[in-house]
């Protein structure tokens, strides 16, 4: 799982949504998703955009603060 799959992720959890929810709030299929998730594809940018808006994440969510500590 790549870094920005698991932001994203790990927001659906902390929101409490299944991934057919968010899938469906942001115009994918559930199926889509998943793979996604899974690294079983790459996320497009405007699925990025639409996840970004129903999970409420900003670029500042992506990024390791921990690396300029």
């Amino acid at each position: 799982m790549s870094d920005v799959t698991k932001v994203i992720s790990d927001r659906i959890e902390e929101r409490g949504m299944t991934i057919a929810t968010a899938a469906r709030r942001a115009n994918m299929t559930p199926d889509l998703l998943s793979r996604t998730l899974n690294g079983a594809r790459k996320l497009k940018a405007d699925e990025l955009v639409n996840l970004c808006r129903v999970l409420d994440l900003t670029l500042d969510d992506f990024s390791k603060k921990e690396a300029f500590v």
